[in-house]
């Protein structure tokens, strides 16, 4: 029997939190050293799985299966495709630098870490199913440790932040288990696998009705605007590293599922609803890059610019084209590993001045030089920078949108100015301008666990900038089996003839 690296790689951080379980509260650094170890370890073998995946011979590899609930045909299937291993090292990346922006946490720090560890291990695990039901576990085994990393260790209206987040992904949660239900007993096969299912023929009634079940249940994670509001506040009510995996990976299993779930299993579905959710991917783009050049918190500012950047990757998946998807999930990779950095600069910064008001800092630079070169860096790749992973990710993303969506891809770029106008300003203002106050003259720079979280994210923004072959073939593999649903067919691009289309499902 070969070595299980899929469910290693899922379950080590798991085993991380087993182990810190046994241990005295009062042994703080040997439980920061064992969460570094184990999420170490699971992002030596998502690195493995993304180097080792052979791409001639396509698929589901390194595939794990156990039969778990024959009854109901539900099996523990785990494996990775193109698409689940770059998604696994973005996790696996996110949850081992994320150990170390929480180095300074002093308060319960056992719980901390066992609850920091049960996250990333529930959202491995969302990237590494290939059974819809344990999909599902997955990703409702992640609501319960972001509710009490907010609610325990967050600041601001923590309390608010985590209710809100908890109600709205659970209402989430239920629309995508009614999906579940409604497709099993449709497809009537007992059985959720997702391979098994992609060869199911549906008729097209079930997959217009199906695709917008799931892609509802799953468009509140991502946050789809206006379903959205969920994501500031819990964003500014997290701690550092809490806000790093939301942004990073939670964020990203929505949308995720969209792809996996409802385009893959729903073909016509997506083509019906296509111009839909290219309207809300603009709104997405266009209001929440407005709402980020008015916010005052710097953490507001980045929350909100994070549901922009996503604007870009639904945009994407609703032109349905091979550069379109395979720019949305490049951009899922690219702004996982932004977003973390600039979570984590903005936590680094907010431990030493104690304030996120943006206009209340300034000149930071000349006190913490890393920290504002590392936000700099994190600024330039949202702005798209070439040489960032970022500009790849919006690059493939127009150039597969424009042909399907021309005006709405227009609308699109102009994100890219609004994001290059709030982020450099608030990179001025908080960094670069004359230091404003003589009690920060005093702060320290970046220390030796910022720069491990500084030089990781830092080193796959830049290889993935300069070298994106790596990845983009790794996903564009992981398309081929989604993108034959679609047999050259393009989506109803015009107004008008989508509401005939409508008119006509009636």
């Amino acid at each position: 029997m070969s070595f299980p690296v899929v469910s290693a790689t899922v379950f080590a951080p798991l085993v991380g939190a087993a182990l810190i379980f046994c241990l005295s509260p009062a042994r703080k650094e040997l439980i920061r050293w064992i969460a570094a170890v184990t999420t170490g370890i699971s992002l030596v073998l998502a690195a493995y799985l993304v180097l080792a995946y052979d791409l001639s011979a396509g698929g589901v590899q390194f595939a794990e299966k156990i039969n778990w609930l024959p009854s109901f045909g539900i099996k523990y299937f785990v494996g990775v495709d193109g698409i689940s291993a770059v998604m696994l090292l973005l996790t696996a990346i996110v949850g081992f630098t994320g150990v170390f922006a929480s180095w300074g946490i002093q308060d319960r720090v056992k719980e901390y870490y066992i609850t920091f560890l049960a996250l990333t291990f529930a959202c491995a695990g969302v990237f590494a199913s290939f059974d819809i039901f344990l999909l599902f576990v997955f990703f409702e085994l992640a609501v319960l440790p972001k509710y009490i990393l907010i609610s325990v260790w967050g600041s601001t209206k923590k309390e608010y932040a985590a209710m809100k987040l908890a109600l709205y992904l659970t209402l989430g949660g239920a629309i995508t288990l009614l999906g579940i239900l409604c497709l099993y007993f449709v497809a009537g096969i007992n059985s959720l696998d997702l391979l098994e299912l992609a060869r199911h023929e549906f008729t097209r009634n079930q997959q217009l009705l199906l695709f917008a079940i799931f892609a509802l249940g799953f468009s509140v994670q991502v946050p789809i605007v206006p379903l959205h509001s969920w994501l500031p506040d819990a964003h500014t009510g997290a701690p550092t590293a809490g806000s790093m995996i939301l942004a990073g990976v939670v964020m990203k299993l929505g949308a995720y599922g969209i792809i996996r779930i409802a385009c893959w299993l729903f073909p016509q579905g997506a083509l019906f609803w296509a111009p839909v959710i290219a309207v809300l991917a603009i709104v997405c783009v266009v209001y929440a890059a407005f709402v980020a050049m008015g916010q005052k918190d710097l953490k507001y500012m980045i929350a909100n610019s994070s549901i922009s950047h996503m604007g870009y990757s639904v945009l994407g998946i609703a032109a349905l084209t091979v550069a379109s998807l395979a720019g949305a999930l490049f951009q899922f990779f690219a702004h996982g590993i932004m977003a973390a950095l600039n979570f984590a600069i903005a936590g680094m910064t907010y431990d030493r001045t104690h304030t996120r008001v943006i206009a209340a800092m300034g000149g930071l630079a000349k006190v913490m030089p890393v920290l504002g070169i590392a936000f700099a860096i994190g600024c330039l790749a949202s702005v798209g920078l070439p040489g960032t992973a970022s500009f790849w990710a919006e690059f493939s993303v127009f150039v597969g949108s424009f042909p399907i969506f021309p005006t709405l891809s227009i609308l699109a770029i102009s994100g890219i100015v609004f994001t290059a106008y709030y982020m450099l300003r608030a990179l001025q203002r908080v960094y670069f301008e004359p230091l404003r106050h003589k009690e920060f003259a005093k702060l320290k720079d970046a220390v030796w666990h910022d720069w491990v979280v500084i030089t990781v994210i830092v080193f796959f923004i830049v290889a993935m900038g300069v070298y994106p072959s790596l990845l983009m073939n790794l996903i564009t593999s992981g398309l081929d089996p989604i993108m034959a649903g679609f047999k050259g067919a393009t989506p109803v691009a015009g107004l008008t003839t989508w509401l005939a289309a409508l008119g006509g499902v009636r």
